[in-house]
């Protein structure tokens, strides 16, 4: 019987769910040569290419199709058997894996696990920032714990709850003239430059369905990749922004920039906490969930405090 080594499986699997030997070697604190030869290893006690290697881009062989599909198997029992090693443990010890996208990844999980950690110190937390769909792939490939989103999300194989409700609302420069204004019309918008987020962004998807419904189009001048160019952006007069009302309390509070009121917008979203559903969950991941169900008041208090 063949023994497979699972170290170089392990990177087979990285590279693989990567499509990267270099993403697999920064990920891994390994150099890329490196990765390269336990590839190559693997391939030659298989007996079978995995990987077809193009100049610029990776592709898996019908056998390394195979062999991903087992790797994310063996790797998603090994994450089981380790849960239910820390259950045996209690929560004195144990790992936490979140992903999210960006508004409760960069301003609400912070403080979260922050809060979560003073309770339960021997839990490491590791918290991963991307768009949506790649947070709900990486759940379902057992890569990830534990979801946060600025949408629903109801997908088959995962449970799901609303955190707090968050408000969209639009911004501009102190000096600007919709600034001098004590209130204005949705329709007063039509005439003003904006900045947006990219398209797929949660908050702009939200912001332009509504502005839609009433008829008005935001004239995007400028689309950048963050909510924190966004603000300085704005700050320093080049449109009005669309943003998360956890995102700009700091900068409100500052004086950077300032929140407008607009007559009758009453833009709102529930942030997300999503999970697989009917799997085993450590007491870790318990714990985490149900210290989020409970701490919803503290969020809000943070975000008008």
């Amino acid at each position: 019987m063949n023994s497979t080594n699972f170290h170089q499986l392990y990177i087979f699997y990285k590279v693989a769910r990567l499509q990267s030997f270099s993403k697999a070697a920064q990920e891994l604190s390994i150099s890329q040569p490196a990765v390269s030869i336990q590839v190559r290893e693997l391939e030659k006690s298989l007996g079978a290419s995995l990987l077809h290697r193009m100049r610029r881009e990776l592709r898996l062989t019908e056998t390394g199709e195979a062999v991903f599909g087992y790797s994310q198997r063996i790797f998603a029992l090994a994450d089981e058997m380790h849960n239910v090693v820390q259950d045996i443990q209690g929560l004195h010890s144990g790992r936490l894996t979140i992903g999210s996208s960006t508004t409760p990844g960069e301003y609400i999980l912070p403080w979260v696990i922050g809060k979560f950690r003073r309770m339960h110190k021997g839990i490491q937390v590791a918290l991963t920032i991307s768009n949506t769909q790649s947070v709900i792939d990486r759940i379902h490939n057992h890569e990830l714990d534990i979801g946060m989103a600025g949408a629903p999300v109801n997908l088959k194989g995962l449970a799901s709850f609303p955190y707090v409700e968050d408000r969209i609302v639009f911004i501009a420069a102190p000096d600007h003239p919709l600034a001098q204004q004590d209130e204005i019309s949705v329709r007063d918008l039509r005439k003003h430059e904006f900045i947006m987020r990219e398209s797929g962004s949660a908050t702009r998807s939200t912001a332009e369905k509504l502005l839609s419904a009433r008829k008005v189009e935001a004239r995007v001048t400028m689309e950048l990749g963050s909510n924190e160019a966004i603000k300085r952006a704005v700050a320093a007069g080049l449109g009005l922004g669309v943003l998360s009302e956890f995102a700009v309390t700091p900068d409100v509070a500052a004086g950077f920039i300032k929140v407008l009121n607009v007559k009758h917008w009453n833009c709102v979203r529930p942030l997300s906490v999503f999970y697989r559903d009917g799997k085993h969950l450590s007491a870790a991941q318990r714990a985490f969930l149900e210290f989020l169900r409970t701490d919803e008041g503290d969020i809000d208090r943070q975000k008008h405090g």
